[in-house]
């Protein structure tokens, strides 16, 4: 008697980040069951044009990077800007605080309740976002779970 798979998805493939086999739903999307990389069918081409990945954010590039030194999956501040011109919105937590980010019109406004920043520009965002003082990208290291807003 063969064992059901027991993840959802039912064709069997490679995985893109750490080249063992996973699998794949209707769509080619799927779930490494060895180093829980969330593969999507575009992801390769996604990483190139939009220079991050979906659903993970980290580009495939440097996910493979941080799979073969041990690191967890993490995107960096430039994949999360990158992501955020993606999707307009995305969230981190710094500390326990739940930051929002979002995109439109070319400006960009980050915070939390009722605090928040308004950047004119990318460049503006990205040289002067900051949290009580500290710039943002200097402290990414302390950011957990940047992702696209799904809340």
């Amino acid at each position: 008697m063969s064992k059901k798979n027991p993840y959802k998805e039912d064709k069997p493939g490679i995985c893109t980040v750490c080249g063992k086999i996973a699998f794949f739903d209707e769509f080619g999307n799927g779930t490494c069951p060895h180093c829980g990389w969330e593969m999507c069918k575009d992801e390769e081409k996604m990483g190139q044009e939009q220079g991050i990945s979906y659903p993970m954010l980290v580009p495939v590039w440097r996910a493979r990077e941080q799979y073969r030194q041990g690191k967890p999956f993490k995107a960096t501040f430039e994949d999360f800007v990158n992501g955020l011109y993606f999707y307009s919105e995305m969230s981190f937590l710094h500390k326990g605080i739940h930051y929002y980010v979002m995109s439109s019109n070319g400006k960009i406004c980050v915070g939390h309740g009722d605090v928040y920043q308004l950047y004119d520009t990318r460049e503006e965002f990205t040289e002067k976002a900051n949290i009580d003082g500290r710039l943002l990208k200097d402290i990414w290291d302390e950011v957990e779970n940047p992702s696209y807003m799904f809340d």
